[in-house]
């Protein structure tokens, strides 16, 4: 008798036979049991994971001479002819080869027609998203309406082409991908039934290369057991053109220490060996996938698959770098792969892929970048605070119109004070309107002051003063106690507190704000004069161009180092920049 292949000597032949696939298997069972068949079923996921296995031991479950039942006998004529592929009532189709309209019209016909030995006549389609259009048309009658002994079983890898019409008239089954710890211990058991010596290491290596086929992994067995009796990682490794442990773990430490000559060393050794870059690009994002698992749990060797030299080797790797470093590296890796994949010149592409990669290993952790602007926030707050000067008391008191011919101005923007060292006093105004004069003219003296008869007094040398912190947190008060809509319109506006008043300025980019603003000046008078203690007016001006500090602000911020990191590190822009303070040299600190 000829050879029979692994993959199909070793085909289940009962539901329980299949792996992996436990939740479609009992509700399978269950529906024969309780009689509850459908018309029509839909087996879909990825290769070699049982689809067309678990068909054909429908079939059996159905037409057995004992059935229908969950467990098939397997030696009765039915069950045996559909193991050998000869029943005439089961009849399995390839989609691919027979996806026009015509072979549907011919399976139409032959639906009529009663099985012959057993209950049902099954049809089996295979990899049916491949039919085209008109013949899934041409399918949808038979689907929604067949003969009450016709039960048709559509297979597919590719559920996405599956029209809406023919699943809304299937029962969905989802085949699972087989996990790698199963299939290792099915291929333990069939290789020790077929008395093939194969290393542990060598099942995990065939078990990852099999990417959750069981089929697959039969095959490479199968090739494996001609190679060598004493099957060993090293031949499983020669044979898939697979990189080893080692190589893997090399150029890892050199993607995360930055050695861009080790990483061209690396793909050198690679390229000799002559493994595949396309397949090795693939093994390296697992490998960092491991490493990433290996940085976020407690217990590594729960959850990955390897032995305890690989795993104090990858303890030693993630030690060498931080979890956001192993997520941002990952991420590129996983676009290296799909550039490899799909380049003329994959080597190429994967030297500049890491190379890329390589250079985020200068990238500090987001913990230290952010403690880093924590400090240099306190470094500058602690220059604010020591650049105000202690306020000195006044020696006497002053009456409010002779200590307003001595207040300076103060120009405040919005969450800043211009001169911090400065010190002012704010006193009571004179009763009388203040003159519409542009901008500068607020703080001038009104006609019936200048012609008072009453003699001013001596003028002290020390007028009482008010700290620029308490003008500033007046005002911070005040935008508070405004309806939000309007504060941030009043927020854009920069603020210059005179002798006798506020004098709000826009420039041109915010001028939209003026008439929101003038509508609601009476009524910021009052909250204002509230705050500060005293009557005080508000005017609105508006500037015809935009300051050009800001600007000027946004550069020098640009050039500061932990700026500069901020933004590559979250590949942002500034947006806007507020001053905080002057310092006594004339500096801002922004």
């Amino acid at each position: 008798m000829s050879y029979l292949v692994l993959a199909r000597k070793w085909r289940p032949q009962g539901f329980d036979d299949i792996i992996g696939q436990e939740p479609i298997m009992h509700i399978l069972k269950n529906a024969i049991e309780q009689s509850k068949i459908s018309h029509a079923y839909i087996f879909s996921g990825p290769r070699g994971v049982g689809k067309t296995s678990t068909a054909r031991i429908l079939a059996k479950a159905l037409n057995c001479k004992k059935g229908p039942t969950p467990s098939p006998c397997g030696v009765c004529v039915s069950c045996t002819a559909i193991t050998d592929g000869s029943s005439v009532d089961v009849t399995e189709i390839d989609g691919a080869s027979n996806n026009s309209v015509d072979d549907i019209r011919d399976l139409r016909e032959r639906v009529k027609y009663a099985p012959v030995g057993g209950k049902y006549k099954i049809y089996i389609i295979d990899e049916v998203h491949m039919l085209s259009t008109s013949a899934f048309n041409a399918l949808l009658k038979t689907l929604e309406e067949p003969p009450s002994h016709v039960i048709f079983v559509l297979a597919t890898t590719e559920m996405k082409k599956i029209p809406a019409t023919v699943l809304s008239r299937c029962q969905h089954m989802p085949f699972r991908r087989i996990s790698s710890a199963m299939i290792k211990k099915r291929l333990k058991q069939i290789s020790g039934a077929e008395g093939i010596s194969i290393s542990s290491p060598a099942l995990n290596l065939v078990a990852k290369a099999a990417d959750g086929s069981v089929r697959d992994s039969l095959t490479i067995l199968d090739q494996l057991s001609s190679f060598s009796s004493e099957i060993t990682e090293e031949n499983v490794q020669s044979l898939l053109g697979m990189a080893d442990f080692g190589l893997l773990s090399r150029l890892s430490r050199a993607l995360i220490l930055g050695n861009r000559v080790e990483i061209i060393a690396a793909v050198n050794l690679l390229s000799e060996s002559g493994a595949d870059f396309r397949s090795f690009t693939k093994e390296l994002v697992q490998f960092f996938c491991d490493l990433l698992v290996a940085s976020v749990i407690q217990r590594p060797e729960d959850a990955l698959d390897i032995n305890s030299e690989e795993l104090s080797v990858v303890k030693e790797i993630v030690s060498m770098s931080s979890e956001d470093q192993l997520t941002l590296m990952l991420s590129e890796i996983m676009k290296a792969e799909t550039d490899v994949r799909n380049s003329s010149s994959p080597r190429l592409a994967l030297e500049l892929a890491l190379i890329r990669t390589s250079f985020l290993s200068a990238m500090k952790p987001l913990k230290e970048v952010i403690e880093n602007i924590n400090l240099y926030s306190r470094q500058v707050t602690g220059l604010t605070n020591d650049s105000v000067p202690a306020a000195r008391p006044s020696e006497k008191t002053v009456k409010p119109a002779q200590a307003a011919q001595t207040v300076q101005t103060e120009t405040i923007e919005v969450k800043q004070i211009a001169e911090p060292e400065l010190l002012y006093a704010v006193e009571q105004p004179a009763e009388e309107e203040l003159p519409e004069e542009p901008e500068e003219t607020l703080s001038e003296d009104s006609p019936e002051d200048a012609d008072s008869d009453e003699a001013p007094e001596e003028i002290p040398s020390d007028p009482p003063v008010v700290k620029s912190s308490d003008i500033s947190s007046a005002w911070a008060r005040t935008l508070e106690k405004i309806d939000a809509p309007l504060a941030s319109k009043i927020s854009q506006a920069s603020v210059e507190f005179k002798e006798d008043g506020l004098l709000l300025t826009l420039d041109g980019g915010h001028s939209v704000f003026e008439d929101a603003i003038k509508k609601n000046l009476k009524s910021l008078e009052n909250i204002v004069s509230g705050e500060y203690g005293s009557k005080l007016r508000v005017k609105l001006n508006t500037s015809q161009k935009k300051s050009p500090r800001r600007k000027d602000l946004k550069e020098k911020a640009m050039n500061e180092p932990v700026v500069k990191e901020a933004l590559e590190l979250f590949e942002g822009r500034i947006v806007d920049v507020t001053p905080i303070e002057n310092t006594k040299n004339g500096g801002e600190h922004v």
